[in-house]
């Protein structure tokens, strides 16, 4: 039996699937329906008289046979976007559009002016701003640049730290008038992060500060224990440059910053030669240092 040759459009279903190991997640990301992959996974088992994937209770994995299909097709995925981020790294163009991945606090409170300023000194370059706690895979081109608060920056990015982040405990004028001020820390109600944030250095100040806090609510966002702290609900650990800029918030101590955790703007290594990428980072990192006051909570 003549084997039909493979294309890279056949290879990406077969590595979506892999990856997400269900037809619905591989569809999303793919943009089709989940019997669009189905419909070419039985397509090619049947062009190429193999099994390429056992379903079981665990969803779709790869046979032997398509383990192979696989790692051909990482292969190629890899060198395809390797060329792709080495044509996009050499425009020498200050138009086009740019891709940022940036943290909910990074995105809603100290890009959006600073953004406004970029694009009037900027003005043919369009910027795409994505809002995610997590970092995304420049690698993969889900992302152009990123901008992120981070002690850990992935090794194989490159870029430039810009300033530590400081932090410190807040509550509401209102909760404070009920509750009463100067309290030791452990007698106010708390406002924590989930498991998920576990390991970020507002949790840790919790823990480490208050060890027996009573916690009454706890978020998958920071933003979450900054708006429940803005209804009066309990105490919370924000970002001063945040927390600061409400006057209905008071301190409870003075902010702190925790190790190397601070602001990076990062790139992938064949993006840097791009000049609207180049553009984005230096202009960018520039007015972000101009806020190290706010950033380091010297300033109320």
């Amino acid at each position: 039996m003549t084997q039909k040759p493979l294309d890279w459009d056949d290879l990406r279903y077969m590595l979506a699937l892999a990856r997400a190991a269900s037809l619905g997640a591989a569809g999303k990301v793919l943009g089709v329906d989940p019997s669009s992959v189905h419909r070419r996974l039985v397509r090619l088992e049947k062009e190429w008289g193999i099994r390429l994937f056992d379903r079981g209770r665990d969803g779709y994995r790869p046979t032997r046979q398509g383990t192979a299909l696989v790692e051909a097709a990482v292969r190629v995925e890899t060198e395809t976007l390797a060329i792709q981020r080495q044509v996009a790294g050499a425009d020498l163009k200050l138009s086009g559009s740019i891709r940022v991945s940036t943290s909910e606090l990074l995105g809603l409170y100290l890009l959006p002016q600073l953004l406004g300023n970029f694009g009037a000194r900027f003005p043919e370059v369009e910027v795409i701003l994505s809002i995610d706690n997590r970092l995304v895979d420049l690698t993969r081109r889900d992302a152009d640049i990123a901008l992120r608060a981070t002690d850990n920056p992935p090794p194989k990015l490159v870029g430039r730290f810009i300033s530590k982040i400081a932090s410190a405990a807040y509550a509401h004028r209102g909760y404070l008038g009920r509750v009463g001020r100067g309290r030791p820390l452990e007698s106010y109600d708390w406002l924590g992060l989930d498991e998920s944030l576990a390991h970020a250095p507002h949790a840790r100040w919790l823990r480490e500060r208050v060890p027996n806090a009573r916690c009454r609510l706890r978020f998958s966002l920071i933003e979450g224990t900054h708006q429940a702290a803005r209804a009066g609900l309990g105490a919370a650990v924000l970002p001063s440059f945040v927390a600061d800029r409400d006057p209905e918030l008071e301190r409870l101590t003075e902010p702190e910053t925790a190790g190397d955790f601070g602001v990076w703007v990062l790139t992938h290594p064949d993006m840097r030669r791009s000049a609207r990428i180049r553009a984005f980072m230096q202009e960018i990192g520039a007015m972000i240092a101009t806020q190290k006051r706010s950033l380091l909570g010297t300033v109320s």
